[in-house]
């Protein structure tokens, strides 16, 4: 009676089991010279790709981490101000366009840098302590609808951005995207600030007094524009906005004095204006155009200060300062100050 070999595989021969083994030998020896050109020429799988030996996986771009919140939070900003209501030219409607604009922006400069779009698409996880200033990424309209929200509130979401641990994750960008991130942060600060919760910031401190004094001509310059302005609005309103801004101004001017120690130049008699100044119009106008430079002076400054913490949180502190001065005199609010 022939045995019964049902489900047991033919015993395979000399011949085709060489053949076997030289085809799986192909196939191992396949794989390895195609991870091995792949690599050779810097691909990188996605994060969710197969894994082949030898390949190596995508490595997140710096800041990654940040940037990614960073844009979870403008989308969750934009929420939380277009549910507030309020007139079409309000602040709160005007924050949900900064906001919508500033997380396109993101994702663009995400793709940019090589971020896949499954790692775009995919829910932001709970952030660390550090990464923006915040523990949670729990979008910040849950407070509406219940009652309490209100400009106040969207001030305290506006807010949760900043701190020390903001400027450390800011720090740690890739260097070129460190203007963009940085002008947000400002735009959160000057939010924050012209709906009622003024941000606190850090003493700033750092170690090279030469930077500061870079900053110094500017802040100058546009004290002496404000002394004009000063003068040239006699009475009412405007006045008083004026010896306001001018203060700011002259306690910044201050502050980058003292920072920049002995590298610190005399300052000038007197500075160029762009136009001749003799009406409160002409005043006005000088305000408008001065700030407007300002915001770009600073602004430009942020990619100066490398991985320096203090330098950097100094800089994103005036840049919002400007923002808010800026808007008190009228000028539209950016989704990026100074550089847009």
């Amino acid at each position: 009676m022939p045995e019964d070999r049902t489900g047991v595989p033919p015993f395979p021969t000399r011949h085709l089991t060489r053949r076997t083994v030289l085809g799986a030998g192909l196939q191992v020896g396949g794989a390895a010279v195609l991870a091995a050109s792949l690599a050779g020429c810097g691909i990188r799988l996605e994060d969710d790709a197969p894994r082949l030996p030898g390949l190596p996986t995508r490595q997140p771009v710096a800041g990654e981490s940040f940037l990614l919140l960073l844009r979870q939070h403008c989308t969750d900003l934009a929420a939380e101000a277009q549910a507030l209501g309020g007139p079409a030219k309000g602040l709160p409607a005007r924050l949900a366009v900064l906001h919508r604009q500033q997380a396109a922006v993101l994702e663009t400069e995400l793709q940019r840098l090589g971020v896949p779009r499954t790692v775009l698409d995919a829910p932001v996880a709970t952030a660390t302590p550090g990464a923006t200033g915040t523990t949670s990424t729990a979008p910040a309209t849950t407070a509406t609808g219940s009652g309490a929200a209100g400009p106040a509130t969207l001030a305290a979401s506006e807010a949760t951005d900043l701190g020390p641990s903001a400027i450390s994750a800011l720090a740690r960008v890739v260097p070129g995207t460190v203007p963009l991130a940085g002008s947000v942060l400002a735009q959160r600060a000057a939010a924050a600030t012209l709906l009622g919760q003024p941000a606190t910031w850090p003493d700033p401190t750092w170690s090279e007094p030469s930077l500061a004094a870079s900053y110094l001509d500017s802040t100058r310059a546009a004290a002496y524009a404000f002394e004009v302005v000063a003068a040239q609005s006699p009475e009412g309103a405007q006045h008083t906005l004026a010896l306001t801004t001018l203060g700011t101004l002259r306690a910044r001017a201050s502050q980058q004095e003292s920072l920049a120690g002995d590298a610190a130049t005399p300052p000038a008699l007197g500075y160029p204006l762009p136009f001749t100044v003799t009406t409160p119009a002409t005043a006005r106008a000088l305000a408008v155009r001065v700030l407007t430079d300002l915001r770009a002076a600073v602004a430009r400054e942020l990619g100066s200060a490398g991985g320096d913490v203090g330098p950097l949180g100094a800089v994103v502190q005036w840049l919002a300062d400007t923002e808010v001065l800026a808007s008190r005199w009228g000028v539209a609010l950016a989704p990026f100050p100074g550089l847009t």
